[in-house]
């Protein structure tokens, strides 16, 4: 019997669909998912990827062992990033390195960094006036960066952070390109980014080694995570080497902070966008919260519509606009053969608004996350953290970030979009606004609007 080949859209000979998606990837998915199916063949260059839509697949996938990390994360640049950590490893390293760093996002830690989160938004509140037009990207850009330094490394950005954001700068901006046509060339040849990327990444790496250096040599105590790995051991007795503790740090700190920025841009800019549901968000909040008293983690629990509104935004706006896994052996995919080697794609943006799973799904709808809703919806229908045993082992993290970022941010200030720009993402390899978003601020004591959800 012929193995069935899931249908696709043609493409060119010698590229496939390699320059239509390039073109518009965002647009280009969405519309052969509609076109073809659950399951999609594509073709980039030599490269056979199959897109998946549909949550059984994509849960089936991520709790198979047949599957491993795409090959986009062993070029040679990725690598350079994260090492042999928890993002890009595999087996029994990868197993390793979880056992490892599970103890910094338990619950009880996670409570010991919400007032650092809240005092780093506090200090950038301090330079916000009524009035004044503020890119909300790169705001956040910079505070999340503070927040990962500080919570990650115990490093304060405002003492002598100048050349930490300018490697985390030059190493974001660079490594976005790897989504992009140039992605060959950059890896292979030392090309301007090429080597604009390894000094920022030798800049970093130099950074990262002193701060290990002196938290052992000087067994300094702490809660932040450098402390915690810094004192591991696995189960023979032997600490975490160097090399290895800088690859998980610079993972989770390179996982963390731009991810977390873009969360809280987008939802910035949705409550923007919808001035109704901001007010409604801080009528919540001035219910829960004592006027004079700062967000903190116990408050969470009770910010029912302020999760809401986070969740909907990441349906909208996951800062990963996908997912890939690749096949160690063949197998089966619905009625279709999936032969080794084929790298799987599976995109947030495209199943997070399938108005199978969600209802009028290009509206920004807080409302719509009841907890029915929640428990009738397929289980990965919706994954803006991934799935299975490598789902994101920081996403309680990154949840309370944006969570009591919102809460300080809008306890103050009342957020508008400023008219004439043109909002859109742009997704190299995250969902970044492509010209930023720029919001005026109101001071919140001078805003009148009543809370309506409609």
């Amino acid at each position: 019997m012929k193995e069935l080949r899931p249908p696709g859209p043609k493409g060119h000979l010698l590229t496939g669909n390699w320059r239509e998606f390039y073109k518009d990837q965002l647009g280009f998915l969405t519309e052969v998912a509609r076109e073809f199916g659950d399951v999609v063949r594509l073709r980039f260059l030599n490269v056979r990827v199959y897109l998946l839509s549909n949550p059984k697949y994509i849960e089936w996938v991520f709790n198979s062992r047949n599957f491993r990390k795409p090959m986009s994360l062993r070029l040679p640049m990725q690598r350079r990033i994260f090492g042999n950590g928890l993002l890009s490893s595999q087996g029994e390293a990868w197993s390793r390195a979880r056992r490892l760093t599970q103890p910094a996002f338990h619950k009880d830690r996670l409570a010991t960094y919400g007032d650092t989160m809240v005092a780093c938004a506090h200090k950038m509140l301090a330079g916000w006036q009524a009035d004044q037009v503020r890119d909300i990207y790169e705001e956040m850009r910079g505070l999340t960066l503070e927040i990962a330094a500080k919570c990650l490394f115990d490093f304060d950005l405002s003492c002598d952070g100048t050349s930490v954001r300018d490697a985390c700068k030059t190493i974001v901006s660079t490594s976005a390109s790897q989504g992009g046509p140039l992605w060959i060339l950059d890896n292979l040849l030392p090309t301007p980014n090429n080597l604009r990327f390894r000094k920022a990444i030798n800049q970093l790496d130099q950074i990262i080694y002193d701060l290990i250096a002196r938290h052992r040599t000087e067994n300094v105590a702490s809660d932040d995570l450098i402390s915690l790995l810094s004192s591991a051991k696995d189960e023979n007795g032997i600490p975490i080497s160097s090399q290895q503790l800088r690859d998980e740090l610079a993972t989770l700190f390179f996982a963390s902070y731009e991810a977390a920025a873009l969360g809280l841009a987008w939802t910035c800019y949705l409550l923007a966008l919808y001035p109704n549901i901001q007010e409604t968000l801080v009528a919540e909040l001035r219910e829960i919260m004592d006027a004079r008293a700062d967000p903190k983690a116990a408050h969470l629990p009770a910010l029912v519509y302020t999760r809401t509104v986070v969740k909907e935004a990441m349906r909208l706006y996951p800062p990963n606009r996908s997912v890939g896994r690749e096949a160690l052996n063949g197998c089966q995919i619905g009625n279709y053969r999936v032969p080794a080697g084929t790298q799987l794609l599976m995109s947030q943006w495209v199943v997070h608004r399938d108005a199978r799973y969600f209802d009028n799904p290009e509206e920004f709808k807080p409302d719509r996350w009841t907890t029915e809703f929640a428990r009738e919806l397929p289980r990965y229908a919706y994954f803006p953290f991934g799935g299975g045993p490598r789902v994101c082992i920081g996403q309680d993290f990154a949840m309370m970030e944006i969570m009591l970022v919102v809460a300080t941010v809008f306890r103050r200030f009342k957020l508008s979009l400023v008219e004439g720009q043109v909002v859109e993402p742009r997704p190299d390899i995250l969902l970044r606004p492509r010209n930023g978003i720029k919001v005026r601020l109101t001071n919140r004591e001078h805003c009148s609007a009543k809370p309506n959800r409609d």
